[in-house]
């Protein structure tokens, strides 16, 4: 989520994106890939948590799973976005009838609607955090002020999507800011 970003895309430059794929097309590869597999894997530990806390509550051990569930497909998805910006920037043979500036801004807003599907995200992200808190708080076995502090990262993880969709001038993009070249 990070690192490939940082390494590949210049904020403003399509041209200078594209070529930063094309020339790190594995990386860029790896980091979709490490998006699904992460995803994936938080599959299990939705069901790890499931199991540790059911007994605590069982409805809102599936609340949490739930919301957590809700969040994978979404991530899947936004994936076809980079999958999208890759193909355009490779240059299909179906896209000869788009001149290589038109491949490449296309490209671009594949990757910025790949940060906006973070954004949508980051709604689950930090929806499920509140069952997990409440969870966290009412068992015996975990120390209290965790819940309150996954409940505290819930409310930032809400907000934090919330600025994504209504304050375009706070936060226009998930992409890190890259001078051009």
């Amino acid at each position: 989520m990070g690192y490939v970003p940082r390494k590949v895309i210049v904020h403003g430059n399509a041209a200078a994106t594209a070529s930063n794929i094309l020339a790190h097309e594995t990386l860029f590869r790896f980091g979709i890939a490490g998006e699904i597999i992460g995803r994936a894997g938080f599959i299990f530990v939705a069901l790890a948590l499931y199991d540790l806390l059911k007994g605590v509550s069982r409805r809102y051990a599936s609340m949490m799973v739930m919301l957590i569930a809700m969040s994978v497909p979404i991530a899947f998805v936004n994936e076809l976005n980079s999958i999208a910006a890759l193909v355009l920037v490779r240059g299909a043979d179906f896209l000869c009838v788009l001149d290589k500036s038109q491949r490449e801004a296309l490209a671009m807003l594949f990757i910025k609607l790949h940060g906006q599907g973070f954004v949508v995200a980051e709604m689950f992200w930090g929806l499920w955090l509140f069952p997990l808190g409440l969870l966290v708080y009412r068992s015996r076995f975990l120390p209290r002020f965790l819940g309150v502090w996954l409940g505290l990262a819930g409310v930032a993880w809400v907000l934090l999507s919330l600025t994504g969709f209504f304050c375009r001038n706070i936060r226009t993009s998930w992409i890190p800011t890259l001078s051009p070249r």
